[in-house]
């Protein structure tokens, strides 16, 4: 696994609010993946705005895809200084109780 193949399975996660690849909305880079092992990567992201309300869901999509996609358990956080209520999206998205409740809505949704 490299950060191409990290890449590639993440143009498929979209924004919710905007149809629109993560990638392209430059939300993640290269520079944003570290991969620590054959199934252990991070990956932190830039919301679209400071205040993002689907932030925590985003980093969920692009938690989920990566370990559907790769087999890769990954820790997803939001980039340092660019949400608003950082600590509580990060806590969202990498407490495994929270990130099973958001996944189940979001499948019942039929978004992922």
């Amino acid at each position: 696994m490299n950060k191409e193949e990290i890449l590639e399975v993440l143009k498929e996660v979209q924004d919710p609010e905007i149809p629109v690849s993560i990638l392209e909305l430059d939300m993640v880079s290269e520079d944003d993946i570290t991969i620590e092992s054959d199934n252990k990567v991070k990956v932190t992201f830039k919301p679209t705005s400071a205040m993002c309300p689907m932030g925590s869901v985003i980093g969920v999509l692009i938690k989920k895809k990566l370990k559907d996609k790769l087999g890769v358990d990954a820790e997803v956080r939001v980039r340092p200084g660019t949400h608003m209520n950082e600590e509580m999206v990060n806590d969202i998205i990498n407490n495994k109780e929270k990130y099973v409740q958001i996944v189940k809505r979001l499948e019942d949704a039929g978004i992922c």
